[in-house]
């Protein structure tokens, strides 16, 4: 393969996920993926699609690997250097992961059970080692379940956000303040110990 194919190649794989994602957004994760439709917005023959992804569900998970990639590296950069409170709360009020959420939650719905909810999972879990390391998290807490629990709240409150807030009568940003509170207290709790040991320390 000569490098112009491969550089057209990558060009329109490229075109194909952009489309791909634009129509989720604007669509909706449900309203289904018409690959007649990507194809015509990338300005290609629907076979490409087959030819480079092989499936509808391939194309998404390029999708989702590319778009979280290059989000995963802006947020870490956003916060390098910040107490692990910090920087949960920053990831939980940040809005970046909200189309990533949704498209791994569409995956799932079509059948994928081969989806990780978590991607980066052992970068983060050393993170949370570092943390306790620093004393920010008490070293008798579940650093794995610490991370499925983060990384569900996160996920959730994303997907559900603004039907949450339609639920309580605020609006989005309002809700994201008072849970971001809530958050708060809960990620300050996790410095002391968990309340089962706090029993035990006590009888």
């Amino acid at each position: 393969m000569t490098t112009t194919t491969r550089r057209n190649r990558a060009e329109t794989e490229r075109r194909l996920v952009d489309v791909a994602l634009d129509l989720i957004q604007s669509n909706g994760v449900l309203a289904g993926l018409n690959l007649r439709e990507v194809a015509e917005g990338a300005g290609v023959n629907r076979a490409n699609i087959y030819h480079y992804f092989g499936s509808r569900r391939e194309l998404l998970r390029a999708g989702i690997t590319r778009r979280f990639e290059a989000m995963a590296e802006y947020v870490a950069a956003d916060r390098r250097g910040l107490s692990f409170v910090e920087r949960r709360l920053r990831a939980f009020q940040s809005s970046a992961t909200i189309h990533d959420s949704h498209l791994r939650a569409l995956l799932v719905i079509d059948g994928d059970d081969t989806i990780d909810p978590m991607p980066r999972y052992e970068e983060l879990l050393s993170r949370l080692r570092q943390d306790v390391i620093d004393g920010d998290i008490d070293r008798a807490h579940d650093l794995e379940a610490l991370q499925v629990a983060l990384s569900a709240l996160l996920r959730g409150y994303r997907i559900f956000r603004e039907q949450y807030a339609k639920r309580i009568d605020t609006d989005a940003d309002d809700l994201d303040q008072r849970v971001a509170e809530i958050v708060r207290t809960w990620l300050e709790a996790m410095a002391g110990p968990p309340a089962a040991s706090q029993r035990d320390e006590g009888s």
